[in-house]
């Protein structure tokens, strides 16, 4: 295909216009903002690449496998970077309660502070998100986007593949 600068122009319309591009670009300013905020408030070792695990970890553990899975990575890759999110403090590893072949990922009392810190940046963040499009707007497009979401892809819901409670 022959590209001229009108067929630039509609490419970059159509690119801009494919729900991936506003997603990425929204959610590249989250996570920036949710880093800024936590480096601000203490959590200086919190690295970027921390919240592509830690944002599918359950608040009361989750196994590795799991874990890998939610964040689209391999077991490898996941348990690579949850011993550098380890070293910062942030979680520990401990035998599954019901399977001594599988680990379960879980906060501590660290983790636990960093994710309170968290919830309140995503307030604060999620609040500003909707100024620019309304409240009951942004309400209804988080609806919108969590049906899509549980549809699309289950096994990222927080849920039965969790380490149950004791």
């Amino acid at each position: 295909m022959k590209f001229s600068s009108k067929n630039l122009a509609e490419l970059r319309k159509a690119r801009n216009g494919a729900l991936y591009r506003p997603l990425a670009r929204v959610s590249r300013v989250y996570n920036r903002r949710i880093i800024e905020g936590l480096h601000a408030s203490g959590f200086e070792d919190f690295a970027p690449s921390f919240p592509a695990l830690l944002s599918n970890l359950d608040t009361e553990g989750t196994r590795i496998g799991v874990l890998a899975a939610r964040a689209g990575v391999t077991r490898q890759a996941a348990s690579q970077l949850l011993t550098e999110i380890e070293r910062c403090g942030y979680v520990e590893r401990s035998q599954a309660k019901d399977d001594a072949r599988a680990t379960v990922i879980a906060f501590t009392a660290r983790g636990r502070k960093l994710l309170g810190r968290i919830f309140e940046l995503v307030e604060e963040i999620e609040q500003s998100f909707a100024g620019v499009i309304g409240a009951r707007d942004f309400e209804r497009l988080r609806g919108q986007l969590l049906a899509i979401a549980d549809a699309v892809d289950p096994i990222g819901a927080f849920g039965k593949d969790d380490e149950p409670e004791s």
